[in-house]
């Protein structure tokens, strides 16, 4: 399966306050990286609050009570969460999902419940995009009604949507993605801990050259990694926040999944620029 993703504009600052409505600011961060190596194949976890608009979306089963994380999302306010339609291909019920937010680490197939400062919601309802394409992925976008709404706080809070008149970013530009999935071929299950890495865009004209994509990326596509492969988002590392970065400020992010692949140069992430 192809990567996707969707575009989003955050404003970035270090330190984000309490808002219990959830309808403040958007895109502040309780906490950066110090070291600024991000990478997640050859591992490096992300700090708790490093990315407070994370949510883990997990499928829940009643035979056994237990929740195991599926899909990433971001938090948009107090009530809706952006996610891939892909996500629910498989026709799960609404009331068969869980959202968590504020965690840094989650527990595949837990039987326990959150705890302070983290929070769990309900999904009320499902909105996939009208032109959502299954087959290509084409908009793959879906929200996610929260219920009941939930607080901003300690480790918790929205993204930012763009404007409605963003152009795609410039390719040369530093990304980055975080989240919580496989980060070994053949793991027998997602990584507990939030992980983050640092890719480049990559020129579409490289990414459909014959060695990597051949042509079928299209200009509402991107391209995300390193020619020299090793440091990307490959080795299933799934259910991830991509933003990108000009000068001290975040001015982008991207939700994304990507492919079920080793870190080699010839496997490029792709994604695509929501509309």
């Amino acid at each position: 399966m192809l990567p996707t993703a969707v575009l989003l504009v955050l404003v970035v600052s270090v330190v984000a306050k309490d808002n219990a409505t959830c309808d403040g600011p958007c895109g502040l961060r309780f906490r950066q990286n110090p070291q600024g190596g991000f990478r997640v194949v050859g591992g490096q976890a992300a700090q708790q609050g490093a990315w407070p608009w994370m949510v883990s979306l997990q499928i829940f089963t009643p035979r056994n009570n237990r929740r195991y994380h599926a899909c990433g999302g971001v938090l948009l306010n107090a009530h809706w969460v952006l996610t891939a339609a892909h996500c629910f291909n498989n026709k799960q019920k609404v009331y068969e999902w869980r959202m968590v937010f504020g965690a840094q680490e989650i527990e595949y197939g837990t039987d326990k419940p959150v705890r302070p400062p983290l929070q769990e919601r309900y999904v009320e309802k499902v909105v996939t995009h009208d032109q959502y394409n299954y087959m290509t992925e084409g908009n793959d976008i879906a929200l996610l009604k929260i219920t009941p709404p939930v607080p901003c706080g300690p480790f918790i809070g929205p993204g930012c949507l763009p404007n409605s008149k963003a152009g795609p970013p410039k390719a040369a530009q530093t990304c980055y993605v975080a989240g919580w999935g496989y980060v070994k071929e053949n793991a027998p299950r997602p990584s507990p801990t939030l992980m983050e890495a640092r890719v480049d865009l990559i020129n579409l004209e490289l990414c459909n050259s014959t060695q990597w994509y051949n042509g079928r990326i299209t200009a509402s596509n991107l391209c995300a990694g390193y020619p020299s492969g090793k440091i990307d988002t490959c080795q299933r590392l799934q259910q991830l926040v991509e933003v990108l970065k000009g000068g001290s400020t975040f001015s982008g992010a991207k939700r994304v999944d990507t492919a079920a692949a080793a870190a080699e140069a010839t496997e490029i992430p792709e994604v695509t620029l929501a509309s």
